[in-house]
């Protein structure tokens, strides 16, 4: 499986940073002209036994696939509230050190004592960076667990339809020439694609119709912690 991401998984938490001024440029500039939308082409006869599989696409609208995108959501709104939370704090004591800190310089000991807070604040600032980057790497490794669990409950399915329609072989998708292009038309987004093979090789709507006649859901998972130790991981002392 090549495909390097199923769901998209973001999370909050860039603290004090110039977006507003990339937003606002970006809302400046000129909107370019759409360019056409090229016809798909007509295809040849279809190959005998040579099948294409999207597994990506298998994935992802497979009812399995849609159930544990909604969940990841979930644990992203999660952590997006946790990190929200604990950044607009960061940043609301930051402003209050900026406002005070010409007062400070009026005595020795009011600079030593706002010194004092400043270095405080950026221990914070940091602890709550290095909170941010291992949050990301939780959310981008419990993706990686479940897209890897739900290939596997794939893989027979894949094998059923690959007997049923005498494939004597399989490529993937992500191996052929494919076009996708987003455009924008009065602020909707539209999705063209097409991918440069006959239709009557793709397998990939029978394997998710197979995956999802038989009912099989994927179990309950929650964020991976990378900070508690493994299971049977030796205390420390």
């Amino acid at each position: 499986m090549k495909k390097a991401s199923l769901f998209l998984i973001t999370s909050a938490a860039v603290l004090m940073c110039g977006a507003g001024q990339v937003m606002a440029q970006a809302a400046a500039a000129p909107a370019a002209a759409a360019p056409a939308v090229p016809t798909p082409p007509t295809f040849g006869a279809a190959v005998p036994g040579q099948c294409v599989l999207d597994e990506q696409t298998a994935m992802s609208t497979s009812a399995m696939g849609k159930a544990a995108s909604d969940r990841l959501m979930q644990l992203k709104a999660a952590v997006d509230a946790e990190l929200g939370g604990e950044g607009q704090a960061i940043e609301a004591e930051y402003k209050t050190l900026a406002a005070g800190q010409k007062a400070a310089e009026a005595t020795p000991a009011a600079k030593t004592a706002w010194q004092g807070k400043a270095e405080a604040w950026e221990k914070k600032r940091q602890a709550f960076q290095a909170k941010v980057q291992q949050r990301n790497q939780e959310m981008q490794y419990t993706q990686q667990e479940v897209m890897q669990a739900i290939f596997q409950k794939m893989i027979p399915n894949i094998n059923a339809v690959v007997t049923q329609k005498s494939c004597a072989t399989v490529l993937s998708a992500d191996s052929l020439l494919h076009y996708d292009m987003t455009t924008n038309t009065a602020g909707a987004n539209s999705q063209t694609s097409f991918l440069y093979a006959n239709p009557a090789m793709n397998i990939t709507t029978a394997v998710v119709q197979k995956m999802d006649s038989t009912g099989e859901k994927l179990p309950t998972f929650d964020r991976v912690k990378l900070d508690q130790p493994a299971a049977g991981a030796a205390p420390a002392k």
